[in-house]
């Protein structure tokens, strides 16, 4: 029975598209408007093949104007627009393995507010390139995987006016301390409660321990009267005169 569960459940699998583990992303998912801000693109391999290389156009919304060096055995070239803004960036020469990502790092300022869309492509060894173009997912859900060469979900992130990041992250990282508090405050409440459990079972062995080998009467008129004297036996000769 337990295998034709099994059986049924991994068809059926095979029957639902498979949802895209991992695609080209931009962090931080949030910036602030005005604010000089290090994007960071990391780029995972999800194919059986290592990638070679990796293409990024810039959101307009978005000013880059610095590069950080490329990891080792990369080089780095920016793509420039006819007016000599950097409009996207390319690596290539290194390898990134397969189950491994690299992240490539670069300074830009965000000068519009809005949702910003982070365009890519990733070439593997066979020379395909997958293109990282489709709509942004949304939050909490994941895109159907798309094939080799299909467009997947480009990466989006969302520029708020100033202060609003920095606000959010303050927030997040309250929300978690107090989790974290109360959940310290509940694992110390038990075991509070435990060790009083405890002396209690050791407090009623000890009494159970020291108990009287024999209990006392229940009451005053189970028990004889040590001050009444007990009659004293009659002679013999006042037993006889009293038969006469």
């Amino acid at each position: 029975m337990r295998s034709a569960l099994a059986a049924a459940a991994a068809a059926g699998a095979l029957l639902l598209p498979a949802a895209a583990q991992a695609h080209i992303d931009v962090l931080p998912t949030r910036a602030e408007v005005g604010q000089a801000q290090e994007f960071t693109i990391r780029v995972p391999t999800e194919r059986p093949l290592p990638t070679t290389g990796v293409r990024v156009l810039f959101p307009p919304q978005v000013t880059v104007y610095a590069f950080a060096d490329p990891p080792p055995g990369w080089t780095i070239r920016p793509l420039l627009a006819p007016d000599g803004r950097n409009r996207g960036v390319e690596y290539r020469g290194g390898e990134i393995g397969v189950g491994r990502y690299q992240d490539f790092t670069v300074l830009g300022t965000p000068f519009e507010e809005g949702e910003t869309v982070w365009r890519s492509f990733q070439t593997y060894a066979d020379g395909k390139v997958k293109p990282w173009t489709g709509p942004v997912e949304a939050p909490g859900q994941a895109a159907p995987e798309s094939g080799p060469t299909e467009p997947g979900p480009a990466a989006g992130v969302s520029v708020v006016p100033a202060g609003q990041a920095a606000t959010a992250t303050t927030a997040a990282a309250v929300a978690g301390d107090r989790g974290g508090d109360e959940s310290g405050a509940a694992i110390w409440l038990g075991i509070i409660a435990i060790a009083l459990a405890g002396l209690a079972l050791a407090a009623a062995g000890l009494l159970w321990s020291t108990r009287p080998a024999r209990l006392p009467a229940d009451g005053p008129e189970d028990a004889p009267d040590a001050t009444e004297p007990e009659p004293e036996p009659e002679p013999a000769a006042a037993r006889r005169r009293g038969r006469r």
